[in-house]
């Protein structure tokens, strides 16, 4: 890839987890990226030092509220000052979860749950498919989960945010196919990221049991693959998604997951 094909990722909610584990293969690609997500300046730090030792790309961190419409314009506007031509892939990917039954579930967390998840995909798409429209190429990725395909009890918002990301990448795409566009959903199941090794971990201890046996029965009667769904296979999708491979799927929700909504 030469200096003028690099192309510039902007993931959100990619200061941890599977933002984090995404950004890392774009960067392996050599491409220059953005992060954005709620943490620790330390954190920042560590890994813009990580990307500088390891890659090839720049690393440059924005910062928003996701709840705050101005915000979000004025983090895009300095995005837009950095990299004049407007990114190449955006990966809708920043989310928080809260379980409760939806005849108890605070409004104030339901705002903040379409506005996080909903709000701000929109408003980033928007913003940077002008530019994508432009060069004639794109790749958009929204973070959905087999919560926007089913629910659970206390997951209603959830799923409600989560499905309008799936609606949304779906009219997305059909207005961006024919300026060489994609727009898709991904949505993973059960991923082990640090936060639900931390749960498995208390789980294990309030029950008694090893780690290892609570992780395998815990995952085990989850996905039918009996395994968890790992961050680098949630990153290889996105990745072979925003792809020139890609080029002819538009428009789709994949699920990640184990084999959980095909029950």
């Amino acid at each position: 890839m030469t200096d003028t094909q690099k192309r510039v990722a902007f993931v959100t909610g990619s200061t941890s987890g599977i933002g984090l584990g995404i950004v890392r293969k774009f960067a392996s690609l050599g491409y220059d990226i953005i992060i954005t997500g709620i943490c620790e300046q330390s954190v920042i730090d560590e890994i813009q030092k990580e990307f500088k030792q390891n890659y090839k790309g720049e690393c440059t961190y924005v910062s928003a509220d996701f709840t705050n419409q101005d915000e979000i314009q004025a983090m895009c506007e300095n995005i837009i000052k950095k990299y004049p031509n407007g990114i190449d892939i955006l990966v809708n990917n920043a989310g928080f979860q809260h379980v409760a039954m939806v005849d108890e579930y605070p409004i104030k967390i339901w705002n903040d749950m379409i506005a996080v998840h909903l709000t701000a995909s929109f408003l980033l798409i928007r913003f940077f498919l002008p530019f994508m429209k432009k060069k004639g190429w794109g790749r958009i990725v929204n973070t959905s989960s087999q919560m926007g395909l089913i629910s659970t009890p206390g997951k209603t918002p959830y799923s409600a945010a989560k499905a309008g990301l799936i609606g949304l990448a779906k009219g997305t795409a059909l207005e961006a196919a024919p300026y060489g566009i994609t727009c898709n959903c991904i949505c993973p199941g059960y991923v082990e990221t640090e936060l639900v090794i931390k749960q498995i971990k208390k789980m294990a201890l309030d029950e008694n049991k090893s780690f290892e046996d609570k992780r395998s029965e815990f995952f085990g009667s989850i996905h039918p693959t009996k395994k968890a769904v790992s961050i680098d296979q949630v990153a290889g999708l996105v990745s072979y998604l925003c792809s020139d491979e890609a080029g002819s799927t538009t428009g789709s929700s994949i699920s990640i997951d184990g084999g959980y909504t095909a029950q």
